[in-house]
């Protein structure tokens, strides 16, 4: 198991696609606040600092996180059935338990990373330009550390998902428009439902799809600890067994 690990970090760091998104990622993550820089100061306005940037902006970093497993996703595994990739190694003889696991061990790995740069290098690039400043009166010095961690606990459950669905479609061009499409409706989806049928609105506000949102709030109440902690962690779980499920019956052509 270890050594199928080794063999999926190994082929993300050499992934092209992985490089790609790591540096549009990054651009993106220069731009935005620059813009805002640049916007204000020819207006007049006052400059965010470093921590008023993060605070106001981090929840844009959801789209990013929902954008890259997507990409990620449809060229990093996919890509592998469309190659012949999967079919050799899934003939190699290990269980195909281990091999879904192994892949979504690596695929996670590069969500989690690129899911931090918006964050740091935003961060960074502010507070370069108008100071870190003072956290607001309420927002404690774990905010930053808390934020973060939740981002890479979330980014995994989405990678979870993601990879499920790259095992059920298993072509590049079906897996990036299913899961971009998911993954932006399924909110909207939820919802609606949630409207007519009021179970879907329980299943919505325990989903990861809204604690995603709640992940940057200043303040978090001890009580809604739990339940941010347990639905990812549960997600992991039972994504990455269906995935497992649907590997394991997969005719991979």
């Amino acid at each position: 198991m270890y050594n199928l690990i080794r063999a999926e970090l190994f082929k993300l760091r050499k992934d092209r696609s992985f490089h790609v998104l790591v540096l549009i990622i990054a651009a993106l993550s220069l731009a935005y606040p620059l813009l805002y820089y640049i916007d204000n100061k020819s207006g007049g306005k006052p400059q965010f600092t470093g921590a008023e940037f993060l605070i106001k902006f981090v929840a844009s970093n959801g789209y990013i996180i929902k954008f890259s497993i997507a990409a990620l996703a449809g060229f990093f595994i996919a890509s592998e059935y469309t190659t012949g990739v999967m079919k050799t190694v899934a003939s190699s003889g290990n269980d195909r338990g281990r091999l879904y696991a192994a892949k979504l061990i690596g695929f996670s790995a590069g969500a989690m990373m690129i899911s931090l740069i918006f964050p740091l290098v935003s961060l960074a690039e502010v507070s370069m330009l108008s100071g870190f400043g003072q956290l607001p009166e309420g927002v404690d010095a774990f905010f930053l550390p808390r934020v973060l961690r939740f981002t890479l606990l979330y980014t995994a459950a989405y990678a979870a998902i993601g990879a499920l669905f790259t095992a059920m479609f298993t072509e590049s061009g079906k897996t990036i428009s299913f899961l971009m499409v998911f993954f932006l409706m399924i909110n909207t989806i939820l919802g609606g439902l949630g409207e007519y049928i009021p179970v879907f609105t329980t299943v919505y506000d325990y989903s990861v799809f809204k604690l995603l949102g709640d992940i940057g709030k200043t303040r978090i109440d001890g009580g809604d600890v739990p339940a941010l902690l347990l639905v990812p962690l549960l997600t992991i779980v039972v994504s990455g067994l269906l995935g497992v499920l649907v590997f394991r019956k997969k005719e991979i052509k």
